[in-house]
């Protein structure tokens, strides 16, 4: 499947959602595409020395709400509905970039094996803490899944102020345990 591809320095995994600001005219272009074909667009990580900035892997978005900021410029909500490896990358006249998608099971951790919270309910409390100290982030969430690890998980990966490219070893070269260690080690400093 084509679609268009918005590169960001941000990191988002599947069941994530994000507000965006659209304000170029390439990116305006896609969203009311997006919309009209009711097809989304792929978000992935803004890379500096890859080819048309793209990385290999991204999440493919739907649009799920959309308004106005205070200057006029349109601001979207979007979800994470899976991932996908892009490939084929080119450009338009616009300079938009598409790419082939086809779907692929990254993370590999991201699976309902691994969903049990156990011994992790720690991370639970914390990042249902972080949801309630943050209406903003809340209200972006229509659905939540406290009681899932692997989305606690997500969630916390996209929300730690850590480099995108940490995010994506953790998330994408690093088995599960480790992770959790990882986020476990980080909470318990800051949750202390």
């Amino acid at each position: 499947m084509k679609r268009a591809i918005f590169p960001l320095p941000l990191f988002i995994l599947p069941d994530g959602y994000t507000r965006l600001r659209i304000f170029e005219p390439r990116y305006l272009n896609m969203v009311k595409s997006a919309l009209k074909e009711n097809i989304g667009f792929v978000l992935c990580s803004f890379e500096h020395d890859t080819p048309f900035n793209i990385s290999a892997q991204g999440c493919l978005m739907n649009i799920i709400d959309f308004d106005q900021d205070d200057n006029g410029m349109l601001l979207i909500d979007v979800c994470a509905t899976q991932s996908v490896q892009i490939n084929d990358v080119f450009q338009d006249e616009q300079e938009l970039r598409y790419g082939l998608m086809s779907n692929c099971n990254t993370p590999y951790w991201y699976t309902e094996a691994n969903n049990n919270i156990g011994e992790h309910k720690r991370l639970q409390d914390t990042l249902r803490e972080v949801f309630t100290n943050n209406p903003e982030l809340s209200s972006l969430y229509k659905q939540t899944y406290f009681d899932k690890l692997t989305w606690v998980a997500a969630r916390w990966l996209e929300l730690l102020p850590i480099s995108i490219e940490k995010k994506q070893q953790l998330a994408f070269e690093t088995n599960f345990d480790n992770l959790l260690s990882f986020l476990h080690t980080v909470i318990n400093n800051e949750f202390a």
